[in-house]
């Protein structure tokens, strides 16, 4: 805002208001003496109309800057960055590829490591009896739940002949997560129900039955029973053929019959 127009907006308003007194005075002379030529100073009027117009609008060209000056930011110093640590609301304050998912824990497997999997009975097309297999879990191998353990966790085809189960997984890329080769776990020590000689369970030592049995050695490739711990309290021992294996047991004369 200048200060100067205000002062000369005033200057001729003061002026105005001055030569409008003596003319008005002049205007009241005029009417009581019905002298002509105190109506000849009527034209002071004309005059402080005058000034007094100019007075205004010389006053309203000082007054718009200070209405813009009120009606804007009055804060005084000048404009600066925005701070680089404010973002506007809704934008993310990262570009980062998002965290990748936690790997799947059957992906972390390795040779020797136990599985659950759960086992139902189910029947082949041709009608004969079987299992079916559900979705294996991680478990510890000194548990009753590990019923199976891994041979290999690998991209390559299930080799060997103790595997008996096997099972993948792929991304949705098509990559394959992982591939485990499984044997059922035979493990010294523990106890098995062999009811079901094609798919025996483990179990508590102390679990009544015909078919209870414990695992007293296990020999892999070999079919040969004659080394199984022999000691005057029971022994038998079964041999796979095909797998290889031979398991010995004390408890039960015919596991699995």
């Amino acid at each position: 805002m200048d200060w100067a127009d205000v002062g000369r907006a005033a200057a001729l308003l003061l002026a105005a208001a001055v030569v409008g007194f003596f003319a008005i005075a002049s205007e009241r002379e005029a009417r009581s003496s019905w002298n002509p030529a105190a109506r000849g100073k009527r034209r002071l009027i004309v005059l402080s109309v005058v000034l007094g117009l100019f007075g205004w609008l010389a006053m309203a060209s000082a007054a718009i800057p200070l209405t813009s000056v009120i009606a804007g930011d009055t804060v005084t110093g000048s404009a600066q960055p925005t701070s680089p640590g404010l973002v506007d609301a809704g934008i993310p304050t990262s570009t980062a590829n998002p965290k990748p998912a936690a790997p799947d824990p059957l992906q972390q497997l390795k040779p020797g490591d136990c599985v659950e999997v759960p086992m139902q009975p189910a029947t082949d097309p041709d009608g004969s009896p079987t299992w079916k297999p559900g979705s294996p879990a991680p478990a510890d191998c000194n548990t009753i739940d590990a019923n199976y353990r891994v041979l290999q966790n690998s991209p390559d085809p299930c080799s060997g002949p103790l595997y008996k189960l096997e099972t993948t997984r792929k991304d949705h890329a098509g990559k394959q997560l992982y591939h485990l080769c499984l044997a059922f776990d035979w493990r010294v020590g523990f106890c098995y129900d062999t009811a079901h000689m094609d798919e025996p369970s483990k179990v508590a030592c102390d679990t009544p039955g015909d078919h209870i049995v414990k695992a007293t050695a296990v020999f892999e490739n070999s079919t040969d029973g004659s080394a199984c711990p022999r000691d005057g309290q029971g022994a038998v021992w079964v041999v796979w053929d095909k797998r290889q294996m031979t398991v010995c047991f004390r408890g039960g004369d015919k596991p699995g019959s």
